[in-house]
């Protein structure tokens, strides 16, 4: 009986633990625009995103991209992750920002190979509440 209790309580932290908590009210973000193809002419990715919040601002919150990159090829460790806050702006139940990355960021593949990548973008308001995830669909950028 202490083992299907036990059993019970264990299903029940992990029902809990993986659904979206919207206390703070709901965060969403989604991708407005991005470029599939980044050239080797210093300018870098940029997207555009747009968010919608019920019952808190954006204002002053982080940004968080994650960069996977699909190259089977050898590349040297660089950073993935980056963040960044949002600007302090009035309150606004929705609305668009861009996000960017430089191209000494984004260039550390290997010379004359193209690098084929996604990019991951996370909102987390400063009661530490995640939004959804928003993700490109696969980027390429031309080392050469």
């Amino acid at each position: 009986m202490n083992t299907r209790g036990s059993i019970l309580f264990l299903v029940l932290l992990l029902t809990l633990g993986c659904s979206k908590n919207n206390a703070s009210g709901g965060l969403s973000i989604s991708l407005k625009s991005y470029p599939t193809q980044v050239n080797n002419n210093g300018l870098g990715f940029n997207a555009v995103l747009n968010f919608t919040t019920t019952g808190a601002s954006v204002s002053g919150d982080s940004l968080v991209i994650y960069e996977r990159r699909y190259n089977q090829s050898y590349a040297s460790p660089h950073n993935d992750t980056f963040g960044t806050r949002l600007p302090i702006t009035p309150d606004a139940t929705k609305g668009e920002f861009a996000a960017s990355l430089t191209w000494d960021i984004i260039q550390y593949g290997n010379a004359n190979e193209a690098d084929t990548v996604d990019f991951s973008f996370v909102l987390i308001d400063q009661n530490l509440k995640h939004s959804d995830t928003a993700v490109t669909g696969k980027v390429i950028i031309y080392q050469f």
